[in-house]
């Protein structure tokens, strides 16, 4: 018995120790305040606008998604006294139109900040941007595969990327003619209907692909993304913009790294994270690293719809079902249990048929009731 209360004492008070001792480790690159300039953007020397966005990097634990950089000066700058300026169009966006730059002539980006710090890109070729040649697309067992195929016949490009704009139509599972405003049921304005709803969603993965290992400057069925098999996006119509960029190969090389630092980590044998250096450096203070690369090119851009009857069988699960709700509980349902009114019920019971709001109201899934100008 003594033995025991003795070991059962040990015990606690190890147990007390080992848990005292612990400390919170903050990792210095969580603290670490760093306030570097990021430069996010390319020379477009097509028919589009060039579009700069300039902000600043933030540390791990900041709460702010962004900071952008304000009141700033841009210029791009060719050989000799050529030179164009950007304007500020707000949120640290800065742009300006068609620049109609000499392909034979390189050029570079100059900023000044409005404090007077001084940035200054490598000058850059113009490269030409071949033509998208087609956006095929299979449908599989885990969803729909789009791809890209493009070529250039000068053989001249040899290095790609890609962007892309994502636009889908989506319908709430039931039509809503009621709202509940003011603990009153009144008819829903025929012109304020919740039933269509559009979303739209920008590529966030790095797309890049090289010929330069083929005898042609050809790209075939590069993967550009997967849809998952039963997704909304392609519940009535789906769209994609695909946006292609020629680069160089030290353009290609920096997107390279910079996937393999964001997107190829987390595993044991992964690639370990490392400093990506641009080709955009501080002329201030030439220690102060600057995240971004500068290119110079023309943008070509195709775009394709698929219709859901196209993807057949496409099964989608909902959760969603019409609740019966009588007229003493019409408050509780429809002012804080997150139903909203569908329709009328009929006597002899009357009340209104109600659905969870999702249901009833596409724009609580994230989209707009308003139509894009593209749509068929």
């Amino acid at each position: 018995m003594k033995i025991s209360l003795i070991k059962k004492y040990f015990f606690i008070s190890v147990l007390f120790y080992s848990r005292s001792c612990k400390e919170v480790y903050i990792p210095p690159a969580i603290q670490a305040n760093n306030n570097f300039l990021v430069v996010d953007g390319f020379l477009n020397s097509g028919q589009d606008s060039t579009i700069i966005n300039l902000s600043r990097s933030r540390s791990l634990a900041d709460t702010v998604h962004t900071i952008p950089e304000l009141s700033a000066q841009l210029t791009v700058e060719g050989p000799g006294s050529e030179m164009y300026p950007l304007f500020e169009i707000g949120n640290g966006e800065y742009s300006i139109d068609q620049l109609n730059l000499n392909p034979s002539r390189q050029y570079r980006l100059r900023i000044v900040t409005s404090n007077g710090q001084q940035y200054v890109s490598d000058y850059v070729p113009v490269k030409p941007t071949p033509a998208i040649d087609s956006i095929p697309w299979i449908l599989q067992n885990d969803g729909v595969h789009i791809f890209v195929n493009t070529h250039d016949p000068t053989n001249n490009t040899k290095y790609y990327r890609w962007e892309y704009t994502e636009t889908w139509e989506y319908h709430a599972n039931y039509e809503s003619y009621f709202q509940y405003i003011n603990k009153q049921i009144i008819l829903r304005d025929p012109n304020k209907h919740v039933l269509v709803c559009w979303s739209i969603q920008n590529a966030t993965n790095i797309l890049i692909a090289s010929s330069a290992n083929l005898s042609q400057d050809l790209i075939y069925e590069s993967p550009i993304l997967v849809i998952p098999t039963a997704s909304d996006k392609i519940s009535v119509k789906y769209s994609i913009l695909l946006k292609q960029f020629a680069l160089t190969k030290e353009a290609f090389e920096y997107w390279q790294n910079l996937k393999k630092s964001t997107e190829q980590v987390g595993g044991l044998f992964d690639a370990q994270p490392t400093q990506i250096t641009g080709n955009i450096h501080s002329v201030t203070n030439p220690n102060e690293p600057v995240l971004g690369y500068i290119s110079a090119s023309s943008a070509e851009s195709k775009r394709i719809f698929i219709n859901n009857i196209d993807v057949q069988p496409w099964f989608q699960f909902s959760n969603c079902v019409l609740k019966t709700v009588i007229p003493d509980s019409i408050d509780f349902y429809f002012g804080g249990e997150g139903y909203i009114p569908i329709t009328a019920a009929p006597p002899p019971g009357g009340g209104f048929f109600g659905a969870l709001g999702d249901c009833g109201d596409c724009t609580l899934r994230g989209g707009t009731t308003v139509k894009p100008s593209f749509w068929p």
